[in-house]
């Protein structure tokens, strides 16, 4: 066998192939013996391992012609390989050691340059050096110039990752390096690797990078200190001068195809621009300094000849610089018109990012050359640049270049053109690191007053970034808002020192320094009040979108909180002042009410505001260390806070929160007991004086962290005590005596009754409430029965008492779980107790039945939903499943009915949730409308969680699941996370309980009523009925590892599931072609077609529940399908409406062609039918199966093609399947299976007559085997078909004929494991 190259043919360019070139040797006298001795070398290693090759694959390879591995054999032995690999690691001169690429293969080590890069401790100018020095030695030596120069240019060939060699002679001409790189790009076109040493992150090459910039420094610093970098042509020692040589290879190399060639190329000329410039500013310098030394020698006059010959020398220094300095501009100015310009606009973003992170360098180290608009407009593409990584370069190069002052002087013009770009990635960009290096260049922009003078509004747009979603954002642009504040600052105090007398009155007698810090502190108040007063009236989305769903899902009143967290967070690094919050407690402590006059006093606003930020300053301090101190100076603050602000609710609720952050065992470390009551007293008053929910709940903390308190243990009981007499005297006392059920109640009594019921019931989640709540006081009405009362009055269904019965329902399930929690089981032999216990258990549950689900009844809905909550979970708790004692003792079972109507209520508040969500989806969202639909998801998310968790416990049955399966997919993943959860109760129900019956139904009601609700909404694709179908197929089975199937539910019913929603769906679709069809109205009926198109979509989720059932069941289904379908008067055609329908049947024939048994039964029937005698005489069977056989071949070829489908047969010419149903009879089905059986056998006796017994002894039973089957499936391809074995007349002991009206049911089964399946040749 002879060697042919595989470059005989030209490769496509861009291709790739397995078969790497691994040399190429150039024609000429010189690189032909050389390339001689290497293909000899080469074929002599071959040969001592190629001994069981022919003689034609030993023959040695000529010089001139090209050798690729990829022309040798494509199978060769280990021992042959390890030999050639041996071999090439001991070829050549340098070391063994290769740096690997993507494909495998290593680049050569034939460069001592470039080998000195792959090394990371390598002192690279010791090898520049060296270098230079051969290269300068090589001076009228011209075998030693090409020698050195054929070294670099090797190198820079090694740095793209190419193989390819290059000869001196190629190396040294200037006019041949085109072809010589054409040349290498054909050679690499099918090896050049996707990751190149230059992008690579492998681990030999990690070095490589930062070794290759310090080699380019080093080398052209080096060399400007030599001639060698200034010679041209004209006076060069050597053939050719360097660096014009070594540019015009980079240049060339630069407009490769080859992405390796072209940004390895492009970075190394970009490289030694920058290190030019480094030269080129040295030079500047020191032109300079020699000008003004020549200068210095001309006005010292020229009299003498001496003087005369100084100057004369002085102005030969200055040109001899000049001619350096416009060479090394030459060169810079050759690099950006034939390199810069083209590549920064390369379809590489990485080579564009290369061009302006350069740029950027260029204009920092020589701006002198490059602080030009030519330059500089280059920075505003790639601010526009499509790719994030090249805009964050751009911003990168700006930020260091704005920081310079210098730049910023003589580049006011650029700025200008940049600003509003810059705002704009600062505000919008998706890329987070580009906005805030955005927001760094804005800022040292800003310092030079040009944003200021140009436009005010844009200065605020960037500061509404300081409440940004983002943490970096926000502490990126605290540098930005310092300078606006310390700008403001310098006009507040301007405003006051030229204030009149009358208007410093009451500021007199405070010291200069004071007031300075007041008026530092009021401009901070006033930039911080306009900036979060702005982003409210601002109708972008660009600083206010990404923080406003944050602040949602607070409270509403703590949205100040938040932004002022957010400030803190932002201006700490910034502003030194903010971390002194001791000196803003003294200032927030003054009387600000005269602000209108004092303009150094702060606005109520401002003081809101600041009140926040100082809360904010003291819980950021989180060190351990410094509790101590916040808690001394919290001391002597905190009194003063709570008398000053204790009437204004937001201020109020914010202080609060203050105990938290202090170590409140210092005030027994410092005896400080009666100011430890004092607190107390102050939380107290405000718990019990305040009405409003967010003081309630900052006072209802702060009270449990002083409870918490151990070492004022006896202080903290005592204090609790009297504050639960306060609480439930005034209770009885708001009463006054009435009774409750007949109490006529204003709106300012409904308003003090919320709040003390709210009080009782945050006080009773964490304080066990019981023994006072049963108090009578001496006969007076107790507690409880005052709560059960205020309950009951929710059937009357009052709006406006709506909140005060669902704080009363709350406080009686609190109460009921506290009686639940103390129970033991010793009181459970106490009859006394367990009836106590009993009768508050039956009161509360017959209360919150009757708000929950009596008919005929006036409650609202915020208390329906709530004595749902209250309902179910008491339920919860006293189920006979729970292990309590109470539990045991005072079981709670709810009866079937109950769920029922339990049911319909969850149902009613879905359909009320889901068309508050239509209502406000089609009107606008404002700020409060947001806020509210974020409650109202939170409290429906809780309904539904409840209903979850009564099904999972055992107090639901299984059956309710549907209703919130039914939605799955519809409300947000929040909700699809808690539905989930019902998976796992339907997979053990289903198989370890064996009640699959119930798990089919559940699954096929919450599939129908999810597809109803798409059929009903404008969507065009059922995703919710999908996600479900998903959900419900893992129900179905119990994986192993590797996805076996463990367990799953018995087949037959998903066997009905099927059956029953093909029923359905056939309803479905006839209904929409009835009115169709009856509807005149043209656009009535173009919509009532859309509307059966969509209900053809169910065969999608409905596809995904096939996986449990049997071949032969996927028979039955497929067969009732087509006999469902024809029913509906739907004409099926070619169209793409039609896919999920053929889809559906598709995957039917998939799970029958792959069953097991179907497949054993149809090769007995086949090796029976064989052994049948006499097969001649049966000429009535035989035309028969053969005109049934050609009938379905017909249909096969016609659906294959996508046409219409022909009418159905007639039974009187085609026998087909009985329907696969329950109701059908054994004669019936004995009947189908034996006229199935007859078709069969008379099929294969017909192929016999035919004289075709030969082949059919012969066929592969494990190929297509052409039955007598009522089958329309397309044309599929072989590996579809194989073993496409179907309904036969099997002998199954679970699938005998008369055996579908007695299927056993509700029994889970372990799948069979499958035999392997071995491929056979056709």
């Amino acid at each position: 066998m002879s060697r042919s190259s595989p470059l005989a043919q030209e490769p496509r360019r861009g291709g790739r192939a397995r078969k790497v070139v691994e040399r190429f040797e150039p024609g000429g006298d010189a690189a032909g013996r050389k390339g001689k001795r290497r293909a000899d070398d080469d074929e002599d290693d071959e040969m001592s391992s190629e001994d069981d090759e022919s003689e034609g694959e030993g023959q040695v390879l000529k010089p001139n012609k090209r050798v690729a591995n990829g022309a040798r054999k494509t199978k060769v032995s280990a021992s042959r390989a390890g030999k050639k690999k041996a071999a090439a690691e001991t070829e050549g001169s340098g070391p063994a050691a290769t740096a690997p690429q993507a494909d495998g293969e290593g680049i050569k080590n034939d460069s001592p340059l470039f080998n000195a890069l792959l090394s990371p401790d390598i002192a690279l100018e010791t090898v520049v050096d060296d270098w230079v020095e051969n290269y300068q030695s090589s001076a009228n030596d011209e075998p030693s110039e090409r020698t050195a120069v054929h070294e670099l240019v090797l190198c820079l060939i090694r740095c793209c990752g190419i193989n390819a060699d290059v000869d001196e002679d190629e190396a040294m001409d200037v006019d041949g390096v085109t072809d010589v790189i054409e040349r290498i790009q054909d050679e690499s076109i099918r090896t050049s690797a996707a990751v190149y040493p230059l992008i690579s992150r492998v681990k030999t090459l990690r070095a490589f990078k930062s070794n290759l910039n310090n080699l380019i420094s080093a080398l052209i610093k080096t060399l400007s200190l030599t001639p060698i970098l200034y010679a041209t042509s004209d006076n060069t020692a050597h053939s050719t001068p360097l660096l014009p040589l070594i540019l015009n290879w980079l240049q060339t190399m630069a407009s490769s195809p080859l992405r390796p060639i072209r940004h390895t190329s492009t970075y190394l000329s970009l490289k030694i621009n920058s290190a030019l410039c480094e030269v080129a500013a040295e030079v500047s310098k020191d032109l300079a300094l020699r000008q003004r030394q020549r200068d210095a020698e001309a006005k010292k006059g020229t009299a003498g000849a001496a003087a005369q010959k100084r100057v004369r020398d002085a102005e030969k220094k200055v040109n001899e610089i000049r001619e350096r300095k416009a060479a090394l501009e030459g060169f810079m100015q050759d690099i950006f018109d034939v390199v810069f310009v083209h590549r920064v606009r390369d379809s590489d973003a990485a080579i564009r990012a290369d061009c302006l992170r350069e740029l950027g360098v260029w204009v920092k180290v020589y701006a002198e050359r490059y602080v030009h608009s030519a330059y500089l407009n280059y920075f505003v593409r790639g601010c526009n640049d499509p790719d994030s990584h090249a805009r964050l370069e751009t911003a990168k190069s700006l930020a260091s270049l704005f920081s310079r002052d210098t730049f910023v002087r003589s580049a006011g013009t650029s700025a200008l053109r940049l600003a509003p770009r810059l705002i704009e990635m600062a505000l919008r960009d998706v890329d987070l690191s580009v906005r805030v290096n955005a927001i760094h260049v804005i800022t040292e922009i800003d310092k030079t007053g040009i944003l200021a003078d140009d436009d005010e509004e844009q200065r605020l747009k960037v500061a509404r970034l300081v409440f940004d979603a983002e943490p970096r954002v926000r502490k990126a642009v605290g540098g930005f808002l310092r300078g606006l504040w310390e700008e403001r600052a310098e006009k507040v105090k301007a405003d006051w020192e030229g204030a009149r007398g009358n208007k410093k009155k009451r500021g007199a007698k405070i010291d200069e320094e004071t007031m300075a810090g007041h008026l530092e502190w009021k401009a901070l108040a006033s930039l911080l009040v306009e900036t979060s007063t702005a982003l409210d009236e601002s109708g972008e989305d660009s600083a206010a979108g990404p923080s406003r769903p944050n602040v949602l899902l607070v409270p509403q009143g703590q949205l100040i909180t938040t932004r002022a967290s957010a400030a803190v967070e932002s201006l700490v690094p910034e502003i030194e002042k903010i971390q002194d919050w001791e000196g803003l407690v003294d200032y927030l402590l003054l009387d600000h009410s005269t602000a209108d006059q004092d303009a150094w006093l702060l606005e109520e606003d401002e003081e809101n505001f600041m009140i926040q930020l100082l809360i904010a300053c003291i819980n950021r301090e989180d060190k351990e260390e410094e509790d101590g101190e916040r808690t001394k100076k919290l001391m002597n603050v905190l009194p003063r806070l709570f008398a000053k602000h204790q009437a204004d609710v937001g201020r109020i609720a914010g202080i609060l929160s203050i105990p938290e952050r202090m170590s409140l065992a210092l005030y027994l470390d410092m005896r400080k007991s009666t100011a430890y009551d004092s607190l107390w007293d102050d939380i107290t008053k405000q718990f019990l004086q305040h009405t409003e929910p967010l003081v309630l709940n900052a006072a209802i903390q702060a009270i449990n962290h002083l409870s918490a308190n151990g070492s004022m243990s006896a202080a903290n009981t005592a204090k609790l005590l009297e504050l639960q007499e306060s609480l439930f005297t005034s209770l009885r006392d708001a009463l006054n005596g009435e009774e409750v059920a007949t109490l006529a109640l204003t709106e300012d009594q409904v308003t003090a009754m919320e709040a003390i019921l709210l009080r009782i019931s945050l006080l009773e989640r964490s304080r066990d409430l019981t023994e006072v709540m049963e108090d009578d006081e001496g006969g007076q009405s107790s507690g409880w029965d005052i709560v059960c009362a205020f309950a009951e009055r929710g059937e009357l269904g009052y709006k406006e008492e709506a909140k005060l019965v669902e704080y009363a329902a709350n406080i009686v399930f609190l109460h009921l779980t506290w009686l639940f929690k103390k129970f033991t089981a010793e009181d459970a032999e106490d009859e006394s107790k367990l009836q106590a216990l009993q009768t508050k258990r039956d009161k509360a549950v017959e209360t919150f039945q009757r708000l929950t689900i009596r008919a005929q009844t006036n409650v609202v809905e915020p208390v329906r939903r709530q004595a749902f909550i209250c309902f179910v979970n008491a339920h919860v708790l006293f189920s006979p499943r729970s292990p309590a004692p109470a539990a045991k003792a005072a079981s709670l079972k709810m009866a079937d009915e109950v769920q029922h109507r339990l049911g319909g209520a969850f149902q009613a508040a879905v359909e009320r949730y889901a068309s508050d969500r239509a209502d406000e989806a089609d009107g606008e969202a404002q700020e409060e409308d947001s806020v509210q639909h974020t409650q109202t998801e939170l409290l429906f998310l809780q309904l539904v969680s409840v209903f979850v968790a009564a099904i999972r416990t055992g107090v639901l049955d299984v059956e309710h699941a549907k209703e919130p399966l039914a939605h799955y997919g519809r409300f947000g993943p929040t909700y699809d996370a808690i539905v989930k959860q019902l998976v796992d109760v339907l997979r053990d129900e289903g198989i370890y309980n064996r009640e699959s019956d119930m798990v089919q139904a559940v699954a096929s009601m919450a599939l129908q009523s999810s597809f109803s609700t798409f059929l009903e909404s404008d969507n065009t694709e059922p995703a919710a009925t999908i996600a479900l179908a998903k959900v419900l197929a893992s129900s179905f089975v119990v994986h192993g590892t590797h996805f076996n199937v463990l367990k799953q539910i018995k087949p037959d019913d998903v066997h009905d599931l099927h059956l029953g929603c093909i029923d359905w769906i056939s309803r479905k679709v006839s209904g929409f072609v009835k009115q169709e069809a009856a509807n005149k109205n043209r656009e009535a009926k173009v919509r009532l077609q859309a509307k059966r198109f969509q209900a053809l979509t169910f065969f999608r989720p409905l596809a995904l529940l096939i996986s449990p059932i049997t071949g032969r069941d996927a028979i039955r289904i497929r067969t009732h399908l087509q006999e469902q379908m024809e029913g509906t008067g739907a004409r099926m055609d070619g169209g793409k409406q039609w896919d999920s329908y053929r889809a559906y049947e598709k995957r039917l024939v998939s799970v029958a062609s792959r069953d097991e048994n179907m497949k054993n039964a149809s090769r007995r029937v086949v090796a029976d039918s064989q052994k049948v005698p006499g097969q001649q005489g049966q000429q009535g069977t035989k035309r028969k199966a053969g005109a049934a056989a050609e009938e379905e071949d017909e249909e096969v070829r016609t659906e294959g093609t996508g046409s219409p489908s022909p009418e159905p047969p007639t039974p009187s010419k085609k026998r087909r399947l009985a329907p696969a149903s329950t109701q059908r009879s054994d004669d019936a089905e004995a009947e189908a299976d034996a006229g199935e059986g007859d078709m069969i056998v008379a099929s294969q006796g017909d192929a016999q007559t035919n004289g075709n017994a030969e082949a059919v002894d012969n066929l592969d039973l494990d190929v297509d085997l052409d039955l007598d089957l009522d089958l329309e499936m397309p044309e599929l391809p072989l590996e579809m078909h194989e073993d496409l074995d179907l309904d036969l007349d099997l002998d199954l002991p679970d699938l005998a004929p008369g055996s579908s009206q007695g299927r056993e049911r509700s029994v889970s089964v372990d799948p069979a494991p499958r035999r392997k399946k071995v491929a056979r040749k056709f």
